[in-house]
């Protein structure tokens, strides 16, 4: 007697090595883009304070005062009318703009309060200090 195999359907086959090819691509490309985001910081003595970890909104601005009292943006060096520029533009596009000034501790106050005089002449009604908490100023 004869088989016939003929009447056999034929399971259709999924190579699923292209998608896991992708999904490592993916973790790759967000591993160095957060890696990336936080050298755009430069290393500062943040004040010692524990408070609120809020994450950061879209439309967040961070603003950076060295020691030495220089203002800087993503790493790069600007001048407190170009801050104001940059405030203003942003709040021209959103409505809502989050500004964190990540100060260090040996900065002197005067740079600080006239940052936040001129943030409240732009139209700034609210921002925040970034800060160490407790737990990771003793590591």
């Amino acid at each position: 007697m004869k088989q016939h195999r003929d009447n056999l359907v034929e399971e259709a086959a999924f190579d699923l090595t292209p998608m896991i090819d992708v999904v490592m691509l993916l973790i790759v490309f967000f591993m160095l883009t957060a890696q990336f985001a936080a050298s755009m910081r430069s290393p500062l003595d943040l004040p010692r304070q524990s408070g609120e970890n809020t994450p950061q909104s879209e439309h967040s601005l961070v603003i950076e005062l060295t020691r030495e009292g220089e203002y800087r943006i993503e790493s790069k060096s600007v001048d407190v009318d170009r801050i104001i520029q940059i405030v203003a533009a942003d709040l021209r596009r959103s409505a809502s703009l989050d500004v964190v000034i990540r100060a260090d501790r040996q900065a002197k106050a005067i740079h600080l309060n006239r940052l936040a005089r001129e943030l409240t002449k732009a139209g700034v009604r609210s921002w925040s200090i970034a800060t160490t908490g407790y737990a990771e100023a003793t590591r």
